[in-house]
């Protein structure tokens, strides 16, 4: 029975299981203190969370915000946007039309694609390496076609 989608814009096809919120609490930490660009973050909802926003003060077309979802079985989104229209998603979970890891492309989180991050499952190492893409994109001129090489 498929999942609700949890705003995810496409439906999530197998059990994931509910959010980790220790998980989150991690990324969160790891984001405060390892990226300066992360302005602000907050949980969706005090009492029962099921997303992390981070709000930056920088992006590629204007500061974005960034919503971060992670299941106790291993599923997660990084779902990136800014107001100007730059969109981009790195997910890992059962997807019928797309590898379980995907990225759906900039400039609006298109069709997925096979994601870089293929195999890796470290909420920590899945958190740094979209980070330091998402980085990459605001400093550099061709970043947001590098976003999943």
């Amino acid at each position: 029975m498929p999942q609700p989608n949890n705003g995810m814009g496409d439906s999530i096809d197998g059990p994931i299981g509910p959010v980790s919120y220790s998980i989150l609490t991690q990324i969160r930490d790891l984001c405060l203190n390892e990226e300066p660009l992360v302005e602000a973050t907050c949980f969706d909802d005090p009492i029962d969370p099921t997303e992390l926003v981070l709000t930056f003060s920088r992006g590629v077309e204007s500061p974005g915000r960034m919503e971060i979802t992670w299941w106790v079985r291993g599923a997660y989104r990084y779902h990136y946007t800014e107001p100007e229209g730059v969109d981009f998603r790195f997910d890992n979970h059962p997807k019928t039309a797309a590898p379980d890891t995907h990225f759906h492309p900039p400039p609006d989180a298109g069709t997925a694609e096979p994601s870089f991050l293929h195999g890796v499952r470290q909420p920590q190492v899945v958190t740094r390496a979209v980070l330091t893409r998402w980085r990459q994109a605001v400093v550099e001129p061709a970043g947001l076609r590098n976003l999943n090489e």
